[in-house]
């Protein structure tokens, strides 16, 4: 049930659209985020902005890993192209755009092999790699879909405030384009497909990652922007 990419997120009627009402104040706390609204006013700081691109990093290549996993679980074949191909373009982005707008900083790109992983990314990443690898297919998309499905509609809503920074707002044209919303809605039918068919333990099941992953959505933004480090 394909949606008009301009839709809000909340109008869609599928199953997907349930989860997103049970997530919907997770993602108002974002969008007020300071992270986020420094990026819309350019005032975020160079040091955050680095720190949420270093813990990416990191994040995608786990995300690659938990996307091939999904893809090899996967309930048919064209299920498994749109899983590798997201997991490859996962893939460009951590090699191609990062280095990008680190050099758009005037930053040394090497930097962001000296950051190590922080504690939510930490947490996150292996909360997504446990679910795929020892979840139903179910359970790891719906722990995935809020990464998906929140990236792309922080995109839309960054696109139209725009940033005075460049780099800033380089970030977010990779994220608000069409090509990337398309994927994001090939995704969303995917989902709303695999729960028609879960039972009522199942989906409630599914319906607790979903809503784990979008909480720790928040987590990674508010991370970066207080610099988080171990404590010890």
């Amino acid at each position: 049930m394909t949606q008009a990419a301009d839709a809000p997120p909340g109008a869609r009627p599928g199953w997907t659209g349930q989860l997103w009402a049970e997530i919907e104040p997770v993602y108002d706390a974002i969008l007020t985020h300071p992270f986020i609204k420094g990026l819309t006013t350019g005032e975020l700081s160079t040091d955050s902005f680095v720190q949420f691109i270093s813990q990416d990093t990191h994040y995608l290549q786990e995300y690659v890993r938990v996307l091939l996993t999904l893809a090899a679980k996967a309930p048919d074949f064209a299920a498994t192209k749109m899983l590798t191909t997201h997991a490859a373009a996962a893939a460009a982005a951590e090699t191609g755009l990062h280095a990008e707008l680190m050099t758009g900083l005037d930053r040394d790109p090497a930097e962001l092999l000296a950051f190590d992983m922080r504690p939510t990314t930490r947490a996150y990443t292996t909360y997504l790699v446990a679910t795929a690898f020892s979840g139903s297919f179910a359970d790891g998309l719906a722990a995935v879909m809020p990464c998906f499905w929140i990236y792309a509609e922080v995109g839309k809503q960054l696109q139209q405030a725009g940033s005075p920074n460049p780099v800033y707002q380089r970030w977010i044209d990779s994220y608000g384009s069409e090509e990337y919303l398309s994927e994001v809605l090939l995704a969303l039918d995917l989902t709303d497909k695999i729960g028609a068919d879960l039972g009522a333990e199942d989906e409630a099941r599914a319906r607790r990652h979903f809503a784990m992953a979008a909480r720790y959505e928040w987590m990674f933004w508010d991370a970066a922007h207080r610099l988080e480090s171990w404590p010890v």
